[in-house]
């Protein structure tokens, strides 16, 4: 039989008569610490000696268990349990072991530490425990005192905390690792944005066990070196038609952009969050502000992050400079060679939106939309190689001079196939194929139905609807409704019928697009 054993009365105050003090200041129970013991007196003494305790400003959470086959269902239950006051001898006599064994090769817990307390010591040997098994402390039951137990919990929380944060700097670090490479992948700085705040919750580094944690603040901007803002998140949702001197107030910045301009780190801590902005650009820098609460996060690792977030900021902003540099060039040769042929410089942006505005009400991935809209202005490189006289004839052409036309097609497809680039190799089936009609009357292979190419099926829609709304050296334009009750007409025959609907039935914005874009 285990005795409970008696406590020194100069370490704990057994007066169970005394009138209750008032109830202190509350204190979050934060620390789960599971007694397992057989004996309820074991339960009810430890629990009364620690209820006041507090570690770092947390309280104790306690979860009893009376045997071990019980104790191993609540770690199972409380895997982030931080303490374990464990007996040996509870339904068997290795109950204790079993559980051990359980915890640290079952369960693979390294983290929650383990107390054996034992009222039969000669049992289970405090030497060969401490050797053969992955305990954290060895305690007699006779050693049930306050101050032995306020000392054993004290270590133990303390090294728990400090395996906690070990873990948590290990994870963080693979997260960011995990996460570096996704940085560069960014399609657009709205996405940026969210990327930013779904990242920064990874590294809060406080929990708040056994409670949920609070939702992570999602407020942030980016504005651009001249002031103008360009995204707002959160509070700043709406916030892109002022500039960076209007919301200077609400972040908490005393510097003016020419200041901004001056500093050596590129990460500033504001009253209520941090900015921080990419060095290698001044001339294409922008500037991100994030609100935080900055005193629950490791700063080294949130720099660490941000830093990361400023490279990739960079490398979007290199991106787009290139990618607006190609766009610039290839609509800049397909104007010219529009306006070869007397046709506008507007012919080619309504394609090039046409385009888009049908892949994105099509179910086309949002990552190409921008690769057709510039891709499918060069659906008719081909005319380069057509004679001036057969292009500008103002009257019908002749069978011969149709047959010249059509190989423009074919011309279009040996220029822009040789280059692997995603936007020529689009372009390339577009040019060869957009003249094919869905009935498999058209040129130059005549295919029929789906096999045609899908973007090529697109653009025989857009461009036969641009052509017949637009004024051309052989015709006038004809209003918009006619041209749709005749290209209605053509569903099935000329085009595909499903994407033909799809497209007309965007009648708003494609009228909003001919207005914007005029001849």
């Amino acid at each position: 039989m285990i005795t409970t054993p008696l406590l020194d009365d100069d370490k704990f105050d057994l007066d169970f008569l005394a009138k209750d003090e008032a109830p202190s200041a509350y204190i979050p129970k934060q620390y789960k610490v599971i007694i397992a013991d057989d004996d309820n007196d074991i339960h009810d003494l430890t629990e009364m000696i620690l209820k006041d305790f507090v570690f770092e400003e947390k309280g104790l959470y306690f979860i009893h268990a009376f045997s071990g086959e019980e104790t191993i269902r609540l770690m199972d239950k409380h895997p982030n349990a931080a303490v374990v006051l464990l007996d040996v001898v509870m339904e068997d006599m290795d109950s204790g072991l079993k559980v051990v064994n359980y915890i640290r090769n079952v369960q693979k817990n390294k983290l929650s530490r383990i107390v054996l307390r034992t009222g039969q010591p000669g049992y289970a040997p405090e030497e060969s425990l401490i050797r053969d098994y992955d305990i954290n402390d060895y305690k007699l039951k006779t050693d049930l005192t306050k101050q032995k137990l306020f000392t054993t919990l004290y270590s133990c929380l303390r090294s728990y905390r400090d395996l906690k944060q070990i873990e948590r700097n290990k994870s963080s670090l693979e997260e960011l690792v995990k996460i570096s490479g996704d940085l560069f992948k960014k399609k657009s700085l709205q996405d940026f944005m969210d990327s930013i705040f779904t990242q920064i919750a990874i590294f809060q580094k406080f929990g708040s066990f056994p409670f949920p944690q609070k939702s992570h603040i999602k407020n942030g901007l980016i504005f651009k070196n001249t002031g103008e803002i360009l995204v707002g998140i959160g509070t700043f949702e709406n916030f892109t038609q002022y500039r960076y001197e209007d919301i200077q107030t609400s972040i908490g910045s005393t510097l003016s952009l020419s200041e901004l301009e001056t500093i050596d780190s590129n990460i500033l801590y504001l009253e209520a969050g941090i900015l921080f902005f990419n060095k290698g650009l001044p001339t294409l820098r922008d500037y991100v502000y994030v609100e935080l609460e900055k005193e629950a996060y490791d700063k080294s690792l949130i720099e660490l992050l941000i830093n990361n977030y400023s490279l990739a900021l960079e490398n979007y902003q290199l991106n787009e400079l290139l990618v607006k540099s190609h766009e610039d060039v290839i609509f800049t040769l397909t104007e010219t060679i529009e306006r070869h042929s007397n046709e506008t410089s507007n012919h080619v942006k309504r394609v090039s939106l046409f385009m888009k505005l049908l892949a994105e009400n099509y179910s086309i991935p949002e990552s190409e939309w921008d690769i057709l809209r510039i891709s499918s202005v060069l659906h008719d490189i081909g005319k380069i190689g057509i004679p001036d006289s057969i292009l500008t004839k103002p009257g019908r052409l002749t069978s011969d001079e149709f047959e010249v036309i059509k190989t423009h097609t074919t011309i279009g497809f040996e220029i822009l196939s040789t280059n692997e680039h995603p936007i020529f190799e689009k372009a390339a089936d577009i040019a060869y194929y957009h003249h094919e009609k869905f009935d498999g009357t058209g040129y130059p292979i005549g295919l029929s139905g789906t096999s045609i190419p899908l973007y090529a099926r697109m653009m025989a829609i857009i461009d036969v609807f641009d052509a017949l709304v637009s004024k051309r050296c052989y015709k006038e334009a004809l209003p918009v409704n006619d041209v749709f009750k005749i290209m209605r007409l053509e569903s099935g025959k000329h085009f595909d019928p499903i994407l033909l609907d799809i497209f007309l039935n965007q009648e708003i914005e494609i009228r909003r697009i001919l207005q914007n874009y005029k001849e």
